[in-house]
């Protein structure tokens, strides 16, 4: 690549239509997540929509995938029930690389980065797709979560431990040296200097 100059980046346009989220609601916010991007002001104005109406679209590529991420499970702590709907895809963007000696062909590079798209709802979207899940309602503390917190938990003998009684005799059927003295192996001196 030494003969050849990066030129322009091409990256695919998304729209609307392209997103490939069928039955996306006609008010929504379409949160469009940049790896410089500071969380606190996505967050600022994506809650301030959300209280007001509006659903909320969370959209992010490569280096921004887990930013995009942790702005919806922030606002998934805030709402309780809410609506979530995932489109896992790919973004295409095209490099252009110009050539420095002539007779060379310029080059394009096509490059494919994973991409989220995660929709936040106030009422049920796609809900028999896969992607869909209804945060909130579903979840119910198991008998094992603390109610108290200060109350501190005892390691309790546990009573499926049965104790097992071996026949020597048959152990030693199946080749098994059972509840015998290890011999030492190591010879005597006395025994040695006698050979």
């Amino acid at each position: 690549m030494e003969n050849y100059s990066k030129g322009k980046n091409v990256e695919q346009t998304l729209t609307r239509d392209t997103l490939g989220i069928p039955g996306l609601p006609e008010n929504f916010v379409w949160m469009q997540v940049k790896g410089g991007s500071k969380m606190r002001n996505l967050l600022e104005l994506a809650l301030e929509e959300y209280v007001q109406g509006r659903d909320i679209l969370w959209s992010g590529s490569g280096p921004a995938l887990g930013k995009t991420i942790s702005c919806a499970e922030v606002m998934k702590k805030k709402f309780i029930p809410i609506h979530q709907f995932n489109k896992i895809c790919y973004r295409r963007f095209e490099e252009h690389w110009e050539p420095k000696i002539e007779g060379l062909d310029p080059l394009v590079v096509n490059r494919d980065v994973p991409m989220i798209h995660i929709l936040l709802s106030h009422l049920p979207v796609n809900k028999d797709l896969p992607g869909y899940q209804m945060v909130g309602q579903q979840y119910q503390p198991s008998k094992h979560t603390r109610s108290d917190p200060n109350r501190k938990y005892v390691q309790r003998r546990s009573s499926h431990k049965k104790t097992i009684i071996h026949d020597p005799g048959q152990m030693e059927s199946y080749g098994l040296k059972f509840n015998r003295k290890k011999t030492n192996r190591k010879p005597n001196k006395e025994s040695l200097v006698d050979n």
